[in-house]
């Protein structure tokens, strides 16, 4: 079984899992967070870079904020280590501007950790924060993130690295007492358990300085687990119906917290390359672990910088989560000279950068991803997983039209391929894994460039009614044909004229309601119209002893249970029990309930029946 996460201006890791008897299990965490543009200029976009990674290892993005789904590229130019680019890109108009609604703005004020569900309102532009995410198996080798700026010739370059980390989590299955049997509570001698680090955000080292920029975490976890799945877009910082921050999965409120000073450096101070918490107890393995990581700037002020490695050395903080701890702390300028600074008057602590909200399970289950981005004829598409989680392989079936020359694998539920041809193209994709479960989602894929096929969409009308269709270029009477390009979903509407009805289509549609179809070949539709009948027939029967007559007259049911009434008429009938017998309702085309009396309108012929006892 494969886990998977989803989560925005972040990525999710997964870390390596064991070939299982039925199918491969991978363990991994789900990450999500929010990122405040503190770059002091408008951004067009963000970008995720994964070392370490293949474009089939991302598994869900989170695609609700300015920019929508991003565009996932690969890059392996170095074998040894392959890169994935996932990029937010901000549209761009026809004449080339940038689209006016597709950007990231200089925050109008200073937000608070708490104001970070303004991140994830695509209506909002003011507050200047944004909420990403992506999901992968794996354990990446390094993860950047990076704002897109314009370079003032309308292309996007990267703006300055950002300051977010994101955990990985080492998971340690249940010891059972005899592995022979389930791990059911009784047969657990150690709780499974998973180790949650978090590394410092991947930040450039200035030349001839051994530290990165500083900044701080503020590590916060629940006190409890549950089963609960967290999707990617539950780990927000939004509160739920209850009061409780989505990302807590309905734990109770969160314990230990705890500040951790962060910095990218050379190896030579582990405890400010990473922060390692302790092991959360995940009892069979089925519980999920949550945590939020909130980030901060370091505030603390020149002389608080080593001068020679470029390390903070106010590196703790007080309970005020403010000011710095200690009061004699050694610092060391360029020159080699010690001095002490009083960090306890130092405020250490600077504004917020952002919070990722993390989840891990050891399984996932069986998923669809949100979307799929678009190909371009005789470029090879760059492989997407779309078949998420569940037990491998997988039984795929497509309805509509995959873009000529795209195909999904049932091993992997890996989408590849060469598109062949250009256009739009709906189709469904239907995925049931080795335990029976399946799911399903629609897309639209566009494949851009080439010459894109087209094909005649025909519609005739037949009977001896009248009426009219029309949609997608249709409007028949006058334009009863029309050339739709390839893969372009259309959708019809019949309409009766006075005095007709609509009686269904055949063709390419069947059925009275709207036809729609996915444009493959060419295509003929027939919808057919009948005049209204001057009468139609109510039939009515009974289930026990009692009689119910009509108004007007013509029904006695009992003996005559059947006529035919003038198309428009208002019949009403009338139920009566025999003696010792009570009226239980009615049912049918036209009556329910157990009123003794029911109005039916005769538009159509009517079945009713009275049920007595």
């Amino acid at each position: 079984m494969k886990w998977l996460h989803r989560l925005p201006l972040v990525l999710a890791l997964l870390m390596p899992g064991f070939q299982g008897a039925a199918a491969s299990t991978v363990y991994g965490d789900l990450n999500n967070f929010d990122a405040v543009n503190d770059t002091g200029k408008e951004c067009r976009g963000f970008q995720i870079e994964i070392h370490g990674a293949l474009s089939t290892d991302v598994t869900y993005t989170y695609d609700w904020n300015h920019y929508g789904p991003p565009r996932i590229t690969e890059d392996k130019s170095d074998p040894a280590n392959p890169k994935v680019l996932i990029r937010y890109e901000s549209r761009k108009n026809p004449d080339g501007t940038w689209a006016t609604a597709a950007y990231t703005a200089v925050p109008t004020q200073t937000l608070a950790p708490t104001d970070g569900h303004f991140c994830t309102d695509p209506a909002n532009y003011s507050y200047g924060c944004e909420h990403f995410g992506v999901g992968y198996y794996g354990a990446p080798t390094a993860i950047k993130y990076n704002w897109l700026h314009d370079d003032g010739t309308g292309n996007l370059v990267l703006g300055p690295a950002v300051s977010i980390g994101t955990p990985t989590f080492a998971y340690n299955p249940p010891v059972l007492v005899d592995p022979a049997l389930p791990p059911a509570p009784a047969n657990i001698a150690v709780a499974a358990n998973a180790v949650a680090v978090i590394p410092a955000p991947e930040v450039p080292v200035p030349a001839g300085k051994k530290f990165g920029e500083p900044s701080w975490v503020k590590v916060i976890k629940t006190t409890s687990h549950n089963a609960g799945i967290v999707a990617l877009d539950d780990l927000v910082s939004d509160l739920g119906a209850n009061g409780v921050p989505l990302w807590q999965n309905n734990e109770p409120a969160e314990v230990e917290t705890e500040w951790r000073l962060l910095q990218t450096n050379n190896g030579v101070n582990a405890a400010k390359a990473e922060a390692a918490g302790l092991p959360d107890d995940m009892g069979d393995g089925n519980e999920t672990v949550t945590r939020r990581y909130e980030f901060y700037k370091y505030a603390g002020a020149a002389d608080t910088i080593d001068g020679e490695t470029g390390e903070a050395m106010c590196d703790e903080v007080a309970a005020d989560n403010l000011h710095g701890l200690r009061s004699n702390v050694g610092v060391t300028d360029a020159g080699g000279v010690t001095r002490y600074v009083d960090c306890t008057a130092q405020v250490v602590v600077g504004d917020y950068l952002g919070a990722q909200m993390a989840g891990f399970a050891a399984e996932a289950p069986l998923g669809l991803v949100d979307h799929l981005q678009d190909g371009e004829v005789s470029t090879p598409y760059t492989p997407r997983t779309v078949v998420v989680g569940g037990n491998t392989p997988f039984l795929i079936s497509i309805g509509g039209s995959l873009p000529p020359g795209l195909n999904i694998a049932g091993a992997d539920g890996v989408l590849s391929g060469t598109p062949t041809s250009g256009g739009s193209f709906s189709f469904t994709v239907t995925a049931t894994d080795a335990d029976s479960i399946t799911v399903s989602t629609a897309y639209t894929m566009k494949v851009v460039g080439g010459a894109v096929a087209q094909y005649q969409l025909a519609v005739s009308k037949a009977g001896t009614g009248t009426g009219s269709v029309t949609g997608s270029g249709i409007n028949c009477g006058a334009t009863c044909s029309v050339t739709v390009d390839q893969g372009t979903a259309v959708s019809l509407t019949a309409t009766p004229a006075a005095g007709s009805v609509f009686t269904g289509w055949s063709g390419a549609c069947g059925g009275t309601g709207a036809c729609s179809t996915t444009m493959s070949a060419d295509k003929v539709v027939t919808a057919t119209f009948a005049p209204v009948p001057q009468q139609y027939t109510l039939t009515v029967a009974r289930s026990g002893l009692g009689t119910v007559t009509s108004n007007p007259k013509g029904i006695s049911c009992g003996t005559q249970c059947s006529k035919t009434f003038a198309t428009g008429t208002i019949v009403k009938l009338t139920a009566k029990p025999a003696r010792n017998h009570q009226f239980l309702g009615w049912s049918g085309d036209a009556c329910s309930g157990t009123s003794l009396t029911c109005k039916v309108p005769m538009v159509r012929n009517q079945n009713v029946q009275a049920v007595f006892n």
